[in-house]
């Protein structure tokens, strides 16, 4: 999966601006998606320019322009293709994790603290997927709330990792 993919799935299912594109990759794709959304504008930008997306400018006076884009025939053909293609592997990339590989090079409270920051983390995850659920419940289809779930989970499931290790930390400072 790549930015592409999920700008043409976007616009599949209406016109955007570009604002509203990198809005979707700040929330919603942000647990799932690891991509930033400076890469949304070099995107939209080489889509274009392939013909995959057309760009509408809508002139707003005291304000810039607002360009509007939406899918082209072609653009839906190459996201049915990655509809279609093999599913790849999931990455997951957790700075957590890799600090958490390495804390034996750490003080045994460094490691707890680093395991409340990344519990506190979790939470905050876990609030904002729930916010996101409850707010567009009766926009998504039944596999957008899939997808949410599954964000939900993972997070509940980490945390719950994360506090029984802490645990055994805490067993060996005793």
């Amino acid at each position: 999966m790549q930015a592409k993919d999920v700008i043409l799935g976007l616009l599949k299912k209406k016109k955007m601006s570009g604002y509203d594109i990198k809005k979707r990759f700040e929330e919603e794709f942000s647990y799932f998606f690891d991509s930033s959304y400076g890469s949304v504008y070099p995107t939209l930008k080489k889509l274009e320019e392939n013909d995959l997306i057309k760009k509408e400018t809508i002139i707003q006076e005291g304000k810039p322009n607002k360009h509007i884009f939406s899918i082209t025939e072609k653009g839906e053909k190459l996201f049915e293709m990655y509809l279609h293609s093999e599913v790849k592997r999931d990455n997951i990339r957790s700075d957590t994790c890799m600090r958490l590989y390495f804390g034996e090079f750490m003080d045994v409270r460094k490691q707890i603290s680093l395991i409340d920051n990344a519990i506190l983390q979790n939470k905050k995850t876990i609030n904002k997927l729930k916010q996101m659920y409850v707010q567009h419940n009766e926009q998504m289809s039944n596999t957008q709330k899939i997808s949410l779930q599954i964000g939900i989970e993972h997070q509940r499931s980490q945390a719950k990792v994360l506090l029984e290790g802490k645990q055994k930390l805490v067993n060996e400072l005793d």
